[in-house]
């Protein structure tokens, strides 16, 4: 794995004289590298798609792609997407997971704390601590999703929930990933395990950094 981080943001809270959220680590996965949503990076992206399918004279591919492209960046701001983890570096590694993490924050309502949430996260999805440690809660669930001219695809996602330092647990980091397998591979087949279990440990190494 690799250590990255991303450069500290201004937000509202720092504007109106408050606490600056502390900043994250994780130790990435071979292959894997941290990006902050915004027009530059998806101009990067789209470069770097348009590139491949030029190299393998598929340029038709490129103008699909780029429409998807452009629908998961417009998500990711509408959802205020803080960071998000793909395997988008080049590598020589063959344990490539068709897999992304994204990262936002989940405030309390009503000025409470993250306890009732968490209950509900426990309650309604039977969410437990990651590997045992309570500072993390973890769940997941299933979908069914076909993209525009491919086979249907079974859709993992496991959410994650840590609280954020200094925020009295009124706010906590949600973590979710995003994990596709093909709909004849199982639940239980050893490779889809292996990858949820690299996911799991992947979050596992977040560390803080003070602002």
């Amino acid at each position: 794995m690799s250590e990255t981080a991303s450069a500290p943001q201004s937000s509202l809270r720092e504007l109106l004289g408050g606490t600056k959220e502390p900043e994250f680590e994780l130790k990435l996965l071979p292959g894997w590298e941290r990006h902050t949503p915004g027009e530059a990076d998806r101009a990067a992206m789209d470069a770097a798609l348009k590139k491949r399918f030029m190299n393998i004279n598929r340029p038709e591919l490129h103008a699909s792609m780029r429409a998807q492209l452009d629908q998961a960046y417009t998500l990711m701001k509408q959802q205020q997407v803080k960071a998000y983890f793909a395997a988008t570096a080049q590598t020589d590694s063959l344990a490539i997971i068709p897999a992304a993490i994204v990262a936002t924050t989940f405030s309390a309502q009503g000025g409470g704390t993250l306890d009732t949430h968490v209950a509900g996260m426990i309650r309604d999805h039977g969410a437990k601590p990651l590997f045992g440690d309570k500072r993390f809660i973890r769940y997941e669930h299933e979908s069914t999703r076909t993209a525009e001219g491919d086979e249907p695809m079974v859709v993992t996602s496991i959410v994650y929930m840590t609280p954020i330092p200094g925020s009295r647990r009124r706010r906590g980091l949600q973590l979710t990933a995003t994990l596709a397998r093909p709909m004849e591979m199982t639940a239980t087949d050893e490779k889809f395990l292996a990858w949820k279990l690299a996911l799991d440990v992947c979050v596992s190494t977040l560390r803080w950094v003070p602002a």
